[in-house]
């Protein structure tokens, strides 16, 4: 008979209460835990009893003691769950999550499936890409892209424009900004890991990430798992390996979190102190590394229909799709941050527009001025009456 699972906190995480807010804070020494992690002082007698030999059973019969029937046995499974998610308990997840974590690289996870594991299949695949549109259609020297990651298998040929604009690009450093979609542990999750494709291994920058933690003078989480099925950056990375094989270069990987909270309260992500400390780290780090940039933006547009939680149909909505995109690329191409917040808060990010964190962050970081919008495309997902929508840009100095 299978005995009945326990629950154990992490043995070197300590909880205090904080002065102010009066609520429960996790102290990490590994700094895997993010420092803003809250939790109802009411709940302390249940933490409690997280030592390793309760089972659930017991948790709720603790909890509906002090609780009564305040609080379901679903509320407690909700709850030990997210605690699990946020590596606070010591569990298989955690477990797992630490061989990542105490790795040196992050292994691809697109090889096989959105592009050929071989590399010499992949090199041929990704020169047809590049070939589907002309080469020399406008300058191949821009400084800096914003650029989908939209899956090679529905929309490949939209690669071909920005990165054909890179081809005669000069840099020594990749400062790569892309969304995440699997980790919300911080504003802003940075790795020293090196990056691994079938055409080789990509260096991290670890001295710049080091600094960047350095200026910023806040705290970010050293929890860099959501880059372990991240595909964001990966799918830059094969192009920017086969346009630049003999090319020594590093790179500064960002991945940015949702923006939700921003949009919800109409307030400018600026107006956020750890925004505008991180960004301004990232902008002096740059300056002063003495190093030539080339910055990649990794971002789609429009996530709409069905799959994504509206009660209707894409297809019929994707030419409105189309116009309410051109302000949104139009925006990131004129450089304006607070005309693209404007336009997404006016809706609520009603559209789900995955590339405005990192797109925000670079116009605001960077300030680079107008940029050309080259590209845009939209993916009608038939089956489940769905789409997404996507567009590049690239800036000229």
């Amino acid at each position: 008979m299978k005995e009945p699972a326990v629950f154990a906190l992490r043995r070197e995480i300590t909880i205090a209460r904080d002065a102010l807010s009066g609520m429960l804070t996790f102290n990490d020494p590994h700094g895997y835990v993010r420092k803003d992690l809250l939790l109802e002082a009411e709940l302390e007698p249940l933490l409690e009893m997280l030592e390793g030999s309760c089972t659930f059973d017991q948790i709720a019969a603790k909890a509906h003691e002090i609780f009564s029937s305040t609080i379901s046995s679903q509320q407690l499974t909700q709850l030990l769950i997210w605690l699990d998610e946020e590596l606070v308990l010591d569990s298989p997840r955690y477990r797992r999550t630490l061989q990542f974590l105490e790795s040196d690289v992050i292994e691809p996870v697109c090889a096989g499936s959105v592009y050929p594991s071989d590399p010499d299949q992949l090199t041929a695949y990704l020169e047809s890409i590049l070939s589907s549109a002309p080469a020399r259609a406008y300058p191949q020297n821009a400084w800096a892209a914003f650029i989908p990651h939209i899956d090679f298998r529905v929309a490949a040929e939209h690669y071909a424009y920005p990165f054909n604009a890179l081809r005669q690009t000069d840099f020594d450093l990749i400062v790569h900004i892309g969304t995440s979609h699997y980790g919300w542990q911080d504003r802003f999750l940075l790795t020293t890991k090196d990056f691994l494709t079938p055409l080789g291994r990509i260096k991290t920058d670890i001295e710049l990430v080091e600094k960047l933690r350095q200026h910023a003078g806040v705290h970010l989480v050293k929890n860099d798992s959501p880059y372990q099925p991240e595909h964001a950056l990966e799918l830059h990375h094969v192009f920017v390996q086969y346009l630049f094989p003999d090319r020594e270069f590093t790179v500064l990987p960002i991945l940015v979190t949702s923006f939700h909270d921003f949009v919800h309260s109409g307030q400018h992500p600026q107006t956020d102190t750890k925004y505008s400390a991180v960004l301004q780290a990232l902008r002096t780090v740059v300056e002063q590394s003495g190093r030539t940039a080339l910055v990649l933006v990794s971002g789609d547009l429009a996530h709409i229909g069905r799959r994504f939680g509206d009660h209707w149909d894409a297809a019929p909505m994707l030419d409105q799709l189309r116009s309410e995109d051109y302000e949104v690329l139009d925006a990131i191409a004129r450089g304006k941050s607070s005309r693209l917040f404007g336009i997404v808060a006016r809706t609520q990010d009603a559209r789900r527009i995955c590339g405005f964190p990192p797109a925000m962050t670079f116009l605001d970081a960077f300030s680079p001025g107008t940029g050309v919008a080259l590209d845009y495309g939209q993916w009608n997902d038939a089956p489940t009456k769905s789409a997404v929508s996507f567009g590049s840009v690239v800036w000229y100095r």
